[in-house]
């Protein structure tokens, strides 16, 4: 039997190299940062729903089982404000008008009062179809050219076109004066269509 005969060497590990430590411990830093702002809570749906159309102006209503298209109206242009009587939109549900922005571009225009009293004054555009006509079918907004549908509340696309779906009516923020639905003309003048 033959001995073998120690060499005497020994086996190295190398240390991990100090130097990349701190960009080890960075990395750490911004992921666990991000975990955290990621985490927070964004609020509930029923404040969502009151920033997009605002707080209610009138009763709540149900629109389930019914159908309402358009009445077109004429609005009242006066001290650089665009107005419709609130009695046409609680009679009629769902209204119409036009009135040109600052490049002489015939801008539709829709007024009506969601299921839960809010209102919503703004484009009555379904881009890039091009439909101006929609209408109440229960708890939604229909297209009325390419039946794209989208929540009545705020607009969510629900289905139909998606290109359609990603450009919803545009809204410009009505309020309620004095027993009339306003919106500023110069929301009208600055109005573009979006998909071109």
């Amino acid at each position: 039997m033959t001995k073998q005969k120690a060499t005497g060497k020994k086996e190295q590990f190398t240390q991990p190299d100090k130097s990349k430590l701190p960009l080890i411990a960075g990395i750490v830093v911004i992921l666990l940062a991000l975990v955290f702002v990621y985490a927070q809570p964004t609020g509930t749906d029923t404040q969502a729903e009151t920033v997009y159309f605002g707080e209610p102006v009138t009763t709540p209503r149900s629109y389930i089982g019914r159908f309402i298209s358009m009445t077109e109206v004429e609005p009242l242009v006066e001290d650089g404000q665009v107005k419709i009587p609130l009695a046409e939109l609680e009679r009629f549900s769902i209204v119409y008008f036009e009135l040109e922005n600052d490049q002489g571009t015939l801008v539709p225009l829709m007024a009506y009062i969601t299921p839960s009293g809010r209102l919503f004054m703004g484009s009555s555009m379904c881009e890039p179809c091009r439909g101006q006509t929609f209408s109440i079918a229960g708890e939604t907004l229909v297209c009325d050219a390419c039946r794209t549908t989208y929540t009545i509340e705020d607009h969510q696309f629900i289905s139909g076109a998606v290109a359609c779906g990603s450009f919803p009516p545009d809204n410009m923020n009505g309020i309620v004066v004095n027993g009339m639905a306003v919106i500023e003309l110069q929301e009208v003048l600055n109005w573009r269509i979006r998909a071109l």
